[in-house]
């Protein structure tokens, strides 16, 4: 009976200590920690498969997580070793446990989707201290982006006295964006979040993502037409007589250059994307006198 109760107060001890670390962490921003977090809270319904998959994988990743926090700058040098990092814990997870939990579950699309906050933190750290965002309003993350506003009303004299105000937002994986607030007399006060990087990230892409994605870059860019919006995928299995070029979308990066999941992720293709979105946040994005004096151009 000793022995029991040994190995189980000691079962119990190790499940709190991994529920603490797991809770010390900015879930907000590590949202692969917080599916972690989730998942441990919940770790008796689950099938036992799934519990062992969660006590070794949570080995991995807590050196996953700790060896980026150990890296600081976002460089070439600093890029490929968190690309290894990255490399050494997907490929872990792929090779053990792909099959282990449902997509709807979000174990495995939290990965690259917490992975944009770790390559880009200390990109935008340094821009904020370099425009002197000393009222903290440059934010990143997950969030619901901002695409256009509309009004309505129940009648003519309802849009007369009283016409309503309401905002239309588009869920955003990652975004570097700007709460803003927006004062209209007469119809109200709204607060939206204004992009000026969306990046959606996908697993893979197919032909109808593709489509959606199209649909979503309009919205984003009619909402502010200085926003990027980047698709950032692990592998692409669009038709390649169909090119994305005549959308509006900026850019899609294929982490492993094609349609094979077993290929590792390039590095330089994850340096590419930080120098985009850096040579995106620092340019003018509009200088019309400039241009026009000097190239003759407006656009």
């Amino acid at each position: 009976m000793d022995n029991i109760r040994y190995f189980t107060n000691l079962k119990l001890n190790i499940m709190v200590d991994k529920i603490n670390f797991l809770e010390q962490i900015d879930h907000s921003n590590y949202i692969h920690a917080a599916n972690y977090l989730q998942k441990f809270k919940q770790y008796d319904t689950l099938k036992k498969r799934q519990q062992e998959a969660l006590d070794d994988l949570l080995i991995k990743y807590s050196k996953f997580y700790k060896g980026n926090l150990e890296i600081i700058g976002y460089g070439k040098n600093e890029i490929k070793k968190r690309t290894k990092l990255l490399n050494d814990y997907f490929n872990y997870y792929k090779d053990n446990y792909d099959n282990f939990f449902t997509a709807q579950g979000k174990f495995r699309s939290t990965i690259i989707e917490e992975f944009m906050y770790v390559l880009f933190k200390d990109l935008i750290s340094d821009i904020k201290i370099k425009i002197k965002d000393e009222t903290d309003s440059l934010k990143m993350g997950g969030t619901k982006a901002y695409t256009n506003l509309y009004f309505s009303a129940k009648n003519l004299k309802n849009f007369i006295v009283n016409p309503q105000i309401g905002v239309n937002q588009k869920n955003q994986d990652f975004a570097i964006y700007r709460p803003i607030t927006l004062n209209i007399k007469d119809a109200g006060t709204i607060q939206a979040n204004l992009p000026v990087v969306a990046i959606e990230n996908k697993t893979y892409i197919d032909k109808t993502m593709l489509e959606g994605s199209v649909a979503t870059a309009d919205k984003i860019k009619a909402g502010n037409p200085y926003s990027l919006f980047i698709i950032v995928t692990e592998t692409y299995d669009v038709d390649l007589s169909v090119d994305p070029a005549y959308s509006r979308i900026d850019q899609i990066y294929v982490l492993r250059k094609g349609k094979d999941r077993n290929v590792p992720i390039f590095y330089d293709v994850l340096n590419d994307l930080v120098e985009n979105v850096n040579n995106h946040l620092v340019r003018n994005w509009s200088d019309i006198e400039n241009k026009m004096k000097k190239y003759g151009k407006i656009i």
